[in-house]
């Protein structure tokens, strides 16, 4: 059989295209994250995952669960895309990203850059950002270096989310952020809120060098937080209000322009009209000519302008009714949030009460002065470990008196700082013992 015009695929045309990770290329990385850019199916992957002191750890691997499940969350040209989570070898779980090809805002801003693309480009990161924020996901660490722009087109994606946050997340709540640009409540408070990345923005946006409109929106996003913008959609509202002033100032120079204009001409022609010997006199007709030619072109301007005016008016008026109701929400955001404050503050205080207990309960068992006055393990208590969980054995009942007071979500936040609480405690207790002998741990 003439097998020539059989169509089929040769295993030689797909050499060196892997469904496997090939080409690892290992990249620098901070803290306890690994960084790794792999090629699949003839495509470059960035690999997000844990260094070899943190892989087998469960605070971290929780860490890197949490940052996984945030950005699955988020689907916008303007932020990293996630493809998936994955065990890959040897790199153990890992965070698969699309890699950017590009710059760090840092680096392109250090590069030859008009007004118009700083513009272009700080557009995209305020859409992008209204995206992370309408999804609930607070950043925290907006920075020139967390934001790339592609090398092709010149297009924002947000990277980093290692430090992002959520409300409903209700574990690995603490502080964090970049020095440089961290807010100031954020240094104090382990609760997310989208003012935190405004003020970081205020900080970026002043470094892009766009101008005074832009100069003072930075600076009202670094005012204390009750006074920067409340949201990236007030803080663009803002921006547009400032533009429209601006256009509404060029049209009304035309127009005087113009009016200074027809006032020359009208002077011109009176002083011909009352003389006719000056109608014979070449430089005043060249004088007439050219004004008459003047007024063409700037009633074709004013024209034009009356339309834009025209268009600016509706604009506007649309934009008050927007900001009234941008305030009126502001109200109920402010609200809210202060409610999610006091709320936050009863868990705190609920901790508090429950570790107070936990500590009286096990400081009542004496068992860790039992454990110095030791000589060796073999005088340890038999009941010890029954001791050691005094504290732990207080919860459920604790957990029970407060149950009505809070939400399922902050009950499970005040339950799992009470027993990482007596965890602590236990294994400081093992190693105690540990230090006079071989301790036999009874689970």
């Amino acid at each position: 059989m003439d097998t020539s015009s059989v169509s089929g695929y040769m295993e030689d045309a797909f050499e060196g295209v892997s469904s496997d990770f090939t080409q690892f290329e290992p990249l620098p990385a901070h803290g306890f994250n690994s960084l790794t850019r792999a090629k699949r199916y003839g495509r470059w992957y960035l690999l997000k995952g844990l260094n070899n002191e943190s892989r087998d750890k469960l605070m971290y691997q929780e860490m890197l669960r949490k940052e996984f499940d945030i950005m699955m969350r988020l689907q916008h040209p303007g932020v990293v895309q996630v493809v998936g989570m994955e065990n890959v070898e040897p790199l153990g779980q890992c965070i698969v990203m699309e890699w950017v090809e590009g710059l760090t805002l840092k680096d392109w801003l250090n590069g030859h850059t008009t007004r118009e693309q700083r513009v272009h480009v700080a557009q995209q990161l305020m859409d992008a950002l209204a995206h992370i924020h309408a999804h609930d996901v607070a950043h925290r660490d907006i920075k020139p270096s967390n934001i790339m722009i592609t090398s092709s087109g010149k297009n924002v994606k947000i990277i980093d989310f290692g430090l992002a946050d959520t409300d409903v997340h209700a574990i690995l709540k603490q502080p964090a952020g970049t020095q440089q640009y961290m807010a100031p409540e954020q240094a104090s408070t382990s609760l997310p809120d989208v003012r935190n990345d405004i003020y970081s923005l205020g900080l970026v946006l002043r470094a892009m060098d766009m101008g005074k409109e832009y100069d003072k929106v930075a600076e009202r996003c670094i005012l204390p937080i009750d006074e920067r913008y409340q949201s990236v959609e007030e803080m663009k509202a803002d921006i547009e209000r400032r533009q429209a002033h601006r256009r509404t100032v060029r049209i009304g120079l035309a127009a005087a322009a113009l009016a200074a204009l027809i006032a020359g001409i009208a002077i011109v022609s009176s002083r011909l009209s009352s003389k006719t010997q000056y109608v014979q006199d070449n430089k005043a007709r060249e004088q007439v000519d050219s004004l008459k030619n003047k007024l063409g072109q700037a009633t074709q301007q004013i024209e034009q302008s009356k339309l834009t005016q025209d268009s600016l008016r509706t604009h506007l008026g649309g934009l008050n009714d927007t900001i009234t109701q941008l305030n009126a929400a502001n109200v109920q955001l402010r609200d809210v949030q202060r409610e999610q404050e006091q709320r936050a503050q009863r868990v705190e205080a609920a901790i508090a009460d429950g570790l107070k207990r936990i500590d009286a309960a096990n400081a009542a068992t004496h068992l860790k002065e039992h454990i110095d006055t030791l000589s060796n393990t073999e005088y340890l208590w038999i009941d010890w470990h029954f001791q050691c969980l005094a504290g732990e054995r207080l919860i459920p009942e604790y957990m029970n008196s407060i149950r009505n007071k809070f939400t399922s979500n902050e009950l499970a936040q005040i339950e799992y700082a009470l027993k990482e609480h007596c965890n602590n405690y236990e294994n400081t207790i093992i190693k105690q013992s540990e230090k006079k002998g071989n301790l036999i741990v009874i689970d």
